[in-house]
């Protein structure tokens, strides 16, 4: 810690590093008494003293004192020691026949000082042994402890065995745990080797980009959409030059990015004229955690095409259509169309609605119940017995249908409806169709011509029975061939005279007038007028009309040959009204003729009418005779005619 000057003949530096251990710059010959010195200065605490110590410095050997003194101690601070050197006599040459301690000197020195620390050491071996029996007593109460803890400790043993058995059982579920998650791993694997095969198969552009737009990953397929190479990874997506117009795309996938959303649009790669659908959208991690953007390009050249194609296609299916439906809408045929999978309304064209009495929508098919109101022989026609339905339900078509539709006003419709399913591509049921003919007009005629049929037969009967009456009694009564040839002549042109105008109304009603001038055509006059008519129309129905021809016939012939159409100032005068309830009454007036002197002379005519009101009218007949003229009054029941309103113009 310390020195004084001059020690530097016992003490000096050591090769190396600086050190200032005294043992360490003791020289030649000074480390070993100094040692033994110091050392019995520490462990008896009083001054040891070393004599005769020869040590070598400069050149030659100085004989020496070492006297080590102990210091006292100072409070808590380490001991300190003070080494004294005392020359004795000056250095002398190294001789070899010189006096030096030698090494059993040292030991000698040594081995005393180790035989005094040994007696020491075994005073306090013994002090230690006595510590040690008190110490044994206390390690058997503890032995005794520690043999309960032993006990305690096999227990714990035990359970610990117990615990390692399901370690093992655990480590064997481990095991397992283990094998399978080598299996998903291969798994995953497989997964991850068919996911890349897909995205390459797929041919779907795709490029994954990270939070700052930069390149992470891309499919082979990008290349036809950027300038990839692999160096690119990394690089942000706008330094690599696109093959389309991408003046929008930085903008989408920072708006991606800010909204979460998805962005589309179609793009288009000018070098091939290809199309693509871009899809923008946010690229999620399993955690939900948006990790940047995946950018999606799909080939859609073919379908833009096909789109093309289809437009075209639907515009010219569209003009179709509407071609369609207007020839549906001016044929005059219903159409009804039914959809097997819409069976509350049926699709019907202009025709149809009007038959099925509604109102139809112009150009356009109209909505009609499913159900329509057919009538067979009276009787409403079941759902599933309708043609349309039962089309639908057999597969089979329903030709030549026959019914009646119901109209709202009361009215019916006659109709034919024929129905044919249609089928769909796998041959099931997919609808029907129906035509449906308005043949009200047809079936009128047929009932007109069985009307006409069943009137010619019973009229061919009638005249036949008129002219076989008129035949025999026109042969009594004829003195000659010539005047029976000439009479039957006339009124067999009467006759006929009064079927034309039966058959021009088709064997219906006829009109009183027009029957009455048909019948007096042959003896009208065209310079002056011999024939008025006061009355207002009455139709007669054909029986009757046949007789009163006749019985004008026979009037207008008596005139002509006897009354007032036998000279050029006569006139005849016919009226006719209902004077009696229930009864049509006729007056044939004859004015202007010459006085009656020989009434006999038509006494055949007024016979035969007569005879002619008897059988076919069951009326009566009043024939008045007066000096200038004949007065004749027809009655017939109402019954046997149909009174109609005047016609319009009519005088």
């Amino acid at each position: 810690m310390h020195s004084s000057g001059g020690t530097g003949k016992y003490l000096e530096l050591a090769a190396g590093a600086p050190d200032h251990n005294v043992f360490s710059m003791a020289r030649r010959g000074l480390r070993m008494d100094l040692r033994a010195a110091l050392h019995k200065a520490v462990s008896t605490g009083q001054m040891a003293v070393q004599n005769k110590i020869s040590i070598g410095t400069n050149g030659g050997r100085q004989t020496i004192s070492l006297a080590v003194q102990p210091l006292p101690v100072d409070g808590n601070s380490d001991p300190l020691y003070m080494l004294v050197f005392r020359d004795i006599g000056g250095i002398k040459a190294e001789a070899e026949d010189e006096p030096v301690h030698t090494t059993d000197d040292v030991e000698s020195a040594n081995v005393s000082q180790l035989e005094k620390e040994l007696r020491e050491t075994r005073e306090r071996l013994q002090i230690t042994t006595e510590e040690l029996e008190s110490s044994n007593e206390e390690l058997k109460s503890s032995n005794e402890e520690l043999s309960s803890i032993n006990e305690e400790l096999q227990s714990s043993n035990e359970e610990l065995e117990t615990s390692k058995e399901e370690l093992q059982s655990i480590n064997e579920e481990l095991q397992t745990v283990n094998a399978e998650l080598n299996i998903r791993v291969d798994e995953l694997s497989r997964a991850n080797n068919d996911m890349s095969n897909l995205l390459e198969s797929t041919q779907i552009a795709t490029v994954f980009l990270d939070r700052d737009l930069c390149v992470k990953n891309f499919t082979p397929t990008a290349r036809d959409l950027f300038r990839l190479v692999e160096s690119d990874v990394g690089r942000p997506l706008a330094h690599v030059r696109p093959r389309f117009a991408a003046d929008r795309l930085q903008a989408d996938m920072e708006q991606v990015l800010q909204r979460l959303g998805t962005i589309e649009r179609q793009v288009e790669v000018i070098e091939s004229a290809k199309r693509y659908i871009m899809r923008v959208m946010p690229y999620r991690t399993v955690d939900n955690v948006i990790a940047g953007v995946v950018v999606t390009f799909v080939d859609i050249t073919q379908i833009a095409q096909a789109e093309e194609k289809i437009g075209a296609l639907s515009h010219d299916l569209r003009n179709r259509l509407e071609s369609l439906e207007t020839v549906l809408d001016l044929v005059p045929v219903g159409i009804l169309i039914a959809e097997d999978d819409d069976g509350d309304a049926i699709r019907a064209n202009r025709r149809a609605a009007e038959l099925a009495g509604r109102r139809a929508a112009d150009g356009k098919l109209s909505t009609v119940p499913a159900v329509l109101p057919l009538m067979v022989n009276g009787s409403v026609v079941e759902t599933h017995e309708q043609p349309l339905q039962k089309a639908m339900r057999t597969g089979k078509p329903v030709p030549g249908y026959e019914a009646r539709i119901a109209q709202g006003d009361g009215s019916s419709i006659d109709v034919m409806m024929s129905a044919n399913p249609l089928f769909d591509e796998s041959g099931r049921v997919r609808g029907a169709i129906a035509a449906l003919v308005d043949v009200s007009n047809h079936k009128e005629a047929e009932r007109a011509q069985e009307r006409l049929l069943h009137e010619l037969q019973h009229r061919v009967k009638n005249i036949l029975a008129t002219i076989t009456a008129l035949t025999s009694r026109m042969i009594r009564s004829s003195s000659s061939m010539g005047e029976f040839a000439t009479s039957f002549h006339e009124r067999l042109h009467a006759m006929a005279r009064t079927h034309e105008v039966l058959s021009s109304h088709n064997w219906g009603d006829a009109d009183l007038e027009e029957l009455l001038r048909a019948t007096f055509s042959p003896y009208s006059s065209t310079g002056r007028q011999n024939l008025v008519v006061h009355g207002r129309p009455f139709h007669l129905d054909a029986a009757t009309a046949a007789a009163l021809g006749m019985v004008f016939f026979e009037l207008a012939s008596n005139a002509a040959k006897y009354g007032a159409l036998s000279v050029e100032t006569g006139r005849i005068e016919v009226s006719w009204n209902v004077v009696k309830p229930g009864m049509l009454s006729i007056s044939w007036k004859e004015l202007g003729g010459p006085a009656v002197e020989e009434p006999s002379r038509r006494n055949f005519g007024t016979t035969f009418i007569q005879q002619s009101l008897e059988y076919e009218l069951r009326g009566s007949v009043e024939l008045n005779f007066r000096p200038t003229g004949l007065e004749c009054l027809l009655e017939i029941p109402l019954a046997r005619t149909e009174a109609f309103e005047p016609l319009p113009g009519y005088a």
